[in-house]
């Protein structure tokens, strides 16, 4: 189980945030995940998380996620990643940089039927937009 887990997840990081595929969010996501990083009005499931990676990758371009360390215990998986991109979208009122940045991350999945079902983070969005330049000061 722990194995499989790991698997997934990778694969969540790797085929829909960095390569873009939409479409491998109907096999790796619940029907009813729950993002609890995403907006309330954000839809559950895999449509949830369609619409979170394509508004991601509309700011910062494919992510490549570099874990770092991994954790895994019963259906919960933990991941220290340095993700990283390039502002390509207007954020925070600004207009893409170009630049590229790399931000410590730490994501933590739960899975149920081989399928990830919940998901919370906890990410350096501060040293990302000094990196940037999105900041005065």
């Amino acid at each position: 189980m722990t194995e499989e887990n790991t698997r997934i997840t990778r694969r969540v990081l790797d085929e829909l945030f960095e390569q873009g595929n939409l479409d491998a969010a109907d096999e790796l996501i619940h029907r009813d995940f729950v993002n609890h990083e995403a907006p309330p009005d954000n839809p559950r499931g895999p449509e949830g998380l369609k619409e979170t990676v394509s508004w991601l990758r509309g700011l910062w371009g494919p992510m490549r996620a570099e874990i770092e360390d991994e954790i895994c215990e019963g259906d919960k998986v933990a991941a220290r990643v340095t993700v990283h991109g390039h502002h390509v979208g207007a954020f925070l009122g600004k207009p893409p940089t170009g630049k590229e940045y790399a931000a410590e991350q730490i994501h933590i999945w739960r899975l149920e039927d081989g399928k990830v079902i919940e998901h919370w983070s906890v990410r350096d969005d501060l040293g990302q937009a000094l990196q940037l330049g999105l900041l005065d000061g």
